[in-house]
């Protein structure tokens, strides 16, 4: 499984875009790796299971 490096985002008040667009997309699956990550470190998924979750977002995409 790919680790993600560390970033930090910063709310400055404006307004937030809809993220259902294709501009979003790498975003939204770097969002949705970060999440399956945090359920492997929980123990709630196994490495095996995220990276078949994992493959199915990079299928969809």
């Amino acid at each position: 499984m790919l680790w993600l490096k560390s970033r930090a985002y910063v709310y400055t008040g404006e307004p937030i875009p809809r993220l259902d667009t294709k501009d979003y997309a790498p975003f939204v699956l770097n969002y949705q790796k970060s999440i399956l990550q945090a359920l492997v470190k929980r123990n709630i998924l196994t490495i095996s299971q995220a990276e078949r979750c994992l493959e199915k977002l990079e299928a969809k995409s």
